[in-house]
C-alpha cells in the first residue's frame, strides 16, 4: 500500500502526509498482513487507520486540535455490553467488550477503534497466527 492509496481511502488523515508517522505505519502495515489475499489492502488500511486515531488523541502537529478531535471520535469504537442491570430504581452497569479478551496477544489495543475492531474481523477470517506477538 502507498501512503497515497492509504490518503484517497482516508483522506481526513492527509495532516500526517508529511511526517514520519504515517510513512512507519504504512511500513508496519505492508510488512505484517501480506498473507490476506484478496484483503491484504483492506488490512492495511485498517491497522494505519487504527495507529493514527491512537496517534492522534495525544500527538498532533500544533494548531490542529479540532482535526485531531474529529479523527479521535471518527475512531473510537469501544463497544460496551451490559454486565448487569437492576429494574427497580433502574440501574445499569457495563463492561467492555473485546474480542480478544481470552486471547493473550499484543493486539488489545484494537478494539479501541473502529477501525481496530474491523481488522479484528479480518483476523478472525485468517487467524491470529503470526499477529500474536
Amino acid at each position: 500500500m502507498t501512503q497515497s492509496a492509504f490518503l484517497a481511502f482516508y483522506p481526513q488523515f492527509q495532516i500526517y502526509a508529511q511526517g514520519v508517522v504515517l510513512t512507519e505505519y504504512i511500513q508496519q502495515a505492508n510488512a505484517r498482513f501480506s498473507d490476506f489475499d484478496e484483503d491484504a489492502e483492506e488490512a492495511r488500511r485498517l491497522f494505519v487507520a487504527h495507529k493514527l486515531t491512537l496517534y492522534a488523541e495525544s500527538s498532533l502537529p500544533e494548531g490542529v486540535t479540532p482535526t485531531r478531535e474529529r479523527i479521535a471520535a471518527a475512531g473510537r469504537g469501544l463497544r460496551q455490553e451490559v454486565a448487569s442491570k437492576k429494574i427497580g430504581e433502574v440501574s445499569v452497569s457495563y463492561t467492555e467488550t473485546s474480542a480478544l479478551k481470552s486471547v493473550n496477544t499484543g493486539l488489545q489495543d484494537l478494539t479501541e477503534t473502529t477501525y481496530g475492531m474491523q481488522l479484528i474481523s479480518l483476523l478472525k477470517i485468517y487467524g491470529f497466527g503470526k499477529y500474536i506477538e
